[in-house]
């Protein structure tokens, strides 16, 4: 058993709700997400319930089937009639069916009595791949959804039909078999809704973030970048007062015993982020920042992070060609705007850490040199201050709810070949580290799927869940993704219009999809 602080203990009673909160990942990444913490601590708020967390084994993670045991009780999955999962990426699918695989759980929701719940940012967007596996999918934030489904369960404990009749009446969950569709459900204000202050810290055990005080200070994104699902999926962009925040930090890290700050949010930092800098700063708190956006950062910003003791700044440029600031729409007042502002931060003693995307349809050498150029400038400069620079390259994946759902992600050759062509131009001037681009294909795949990938998922479970699983359960079940390279056709029902994300949403990607077919359209070699 792990040693932990801050874990819910409670007296276990015959009329006591129990239920388990599954993570299908490790334990380390599951105590650096917020989600988790949230689900735990919001659910265990409840005096009828108890919820208990779950995580993948050493032995799942091997490719070994064996039951999964809470971390609180030790009790095996199999006796908790009701199991949340969260899920933040589309190939934790086959752990979340290897997870139940492993515990005697039968995975087709028509041939079991346990109740599967999920949600998470890639089931929100199409929950269609999982329809025949789970219960209900989530469509909306957990500070509306869980109270919703934790009333529903105490009151169909005994009647599984009952809660499933009764969840799908509600907003905000889609119940294969019980309803079309659902409308996602958002929290309007952060200052006015549940937080975890108290967050589980493993001792001995170190989180994927380090240790430290999760703290989210906004939730969505004021943008429109063509190619980010999640950006869209929670809009409208909402921020915590620093009231709000200083608040947190100063509970969140005396019960946790830390002092240090993990900042999540999608959009940083903004003029509210600098007061919350200035504020750490004055506090002598250390912190971890999220990716920055380039237009958003002054020297001022940096001043205030070198303060903190922060030593790297993280950036997504993601592709610098005015072909592809067109196509992506991340629209940073042109190339040498970003190169200056990517320069003042090498100049400023930060190593310097960059995502990008290259591999776009329609993109040619001309534009994939272009970024070559941008990339071996800044390492130049780098070599010159005695500072690291280092790339993240991947070609761009496709997801629902964003324009590139009709036009598709390019061939995995020429992918291969970009990410080939890009570490070989650079060498050893920066450090290159290229997705595997088959990784990129599996996301894709299970991202823009119908319902009939459900017994590849399965078979993938049942052979790994590794690459070579992927491809045996592809010809096992003679299934084509050639969906994923040509796209959707456009005006055809798509498997996850039944889903509502709102807050102008689908009308955008609509318009947008007019506009990127004009601009990748010409005929380009790569």
């Amino acid at each position: 058993m792990v040693q932990e602080i801050n874990i819910a203990r409670k007296k276990i009673r015959r009329d006591m709700a129990r239920i388990a909160i599954l993570y299908p990942s490790t334990y380390e990444a599951a105590l650096s997400s917020l989600v988790f913490h949230m689900i735990y601590f919001l659910g265990n708020s409840f005096d009828e319930v108890f919820v208990e967390r779950f995580v993948l084994t050493q032995d799942l993670i091997d490719k070994k089937l064996n039951e999964l045991r809470s971390l609180d009780t030790g009790s095996p999955l199999r006796d908790f009639p009701l199991i949340l999962a969260s899920i933040h990426y589309e190939p934790d699918y086959v752990n979340l069916i290897r997870a139940l695989m492993g515990s005697g759980i039968d995975v087709l929701r028509h041939k079991r009595r346990h109740i599967v719940l999920v949600g998470g940012p890639a089931p929100m967007a199409n929950p269609v791949p999982l329809e025949n596996i789970v219960d209900a999918v989530i469509v909306g934030e957990v500070e509306n959804s869980l109270p919703e489904i934790l009333r529903t369960w105490l009151e169909h404990m005994n009647d599984p039909r009952g809660f499933l009749e009764a969840l799908a009446c509600k907003k905000g969950f889609y119940v294969p078999g019980y309803n079309s569709g659902a409308e996602r459900t958002w929290v309007s204000s952060l200052d006015n809704t549940f937080y975890p202050i108290r967050q589980i810290q493993g001792i001995g055990k170190e989180p994927v973030y380090g240790r430290g005080f999760l703290l989210e200070v906004s939730r969505g994104c004021p943008l429109w970048c063509r190619f980010c699902m999640e950006g869209r999926l929670f809009k409208p962009f909402r921020q915590r007062s620093i009231f709000k925040l200083t608040k947190l930090i100063s509970e969140g890290t005396e019960v946790n015993r830390v002092n240090r700050i993990i900042v999540y949010s999608l959009f940083f930092p903004t003029k509210n982020d600098h007061y919350l800098l200035e504020y750490l700063i004055k506090e002598n708190y250390k912190a971890s920042l999220p990716s920055m956006r380039i237009d958003l950062i002054s020297e001022s910003t940096l001043d205030l992070v070198s303060a903190l003791g922060q030593r790297t700044i993280t950036v997504a440029p993601e592709n610098v060609s005015g072909y592809g600031e067109r196509v992506l729409c991340k629209c940073f007042r042109g190339r040498d705007f970003v190169k200056d502002t990517l320069s003042m931060i090498i100049r400023k003693n930060f190593d310097l850490k960059m995502y990008f995307i290259l591999g776009i349809k329609g993109e040619d050498i001309t534009s994939i040199k272009e970024n070559i150029s941008f990339i071996k400038e800044l390492a130049r400069l780098g070599r010159q201050r005695g500072r690291r620079v280092t790339i993240t390259v991947n070609p761009l994946i496709p997801k629902p709810k964003t324009p590139f759902q009709w036009i598709g992600m390019i061939e995995l050759d020429k992918a291969k070949n970009i990410i080939r062509y890009v570490r070989n131009e650079l060498g050893r001037a920066v450090d290159t580290r290229p997705l595997y681009v088959n990784w990129a294909w599996v996301q894709a795949s299970i991202a823009l799927a119908d319902k009939s990938i459900a017994p590849v998922l399965i078979s993938w479970a049942r052979y790994g869940g590794d690459l070579g699983g992927w491809r045996k359960a592809l010809a096992e079940h003679n299934y084509s993704t050639k969906y994923v390279f040509t796209g959707w056709s456009y005006g055809s029902t798509l498997p996850w219009d039944k889903i509502r994300i709102g807050y102008y949403v689908e009308d955008v990607v609509e318009q947008e999809y007019f506009v990127l077919r004009k601009l990748v359209s010409l005929p380009r070699s790569t």
